[in-house]
């Protein structure tokens, strides 16, 4: 998971804004942790059959984001794709 700060104004909002379109360049676009469940439930008891798999276009599996509350976060599904970030944004303060 990436925190960032839950200040109303300084670098925290514009940070977790710079990392999440890098997350919807680097994975492709995805939803917030909320919608995201909510997706996941209604293809699991609407679509008979139909679990929610690794594959599916409905819900990218690398990554997810939260902003409830000012909680500015992303989460990422391993490890690897937090290295991927941290090795991407190395070279800035």
């Amino acid at each position: 998971m990436l925190e960032f700060r839950r200040q109303p104004y300084g670098t925290g909002v514009l940070d977790f804004d710079r990392a999440r379109r890098w997350f919807n360049r680097t994975y492709g676009w995805s939803q917030d942790v909320r919608t995201q469940g909510d997706i996941a439930g209604a293809l699991n008891t609407t679509v008979p059959g139909h679990e929610v798999e690794a594959g599916s276009d409905d819900i990218n599996f690398h990554w997810a984001y939260c902003t409830e509350y000012r909680n500015y976060r992303i989460y990422v599904a391993s490890d690897k794709e937090l290295m991927f970030f941290e090795l991407a944004h190395s070279g800035t303060a």
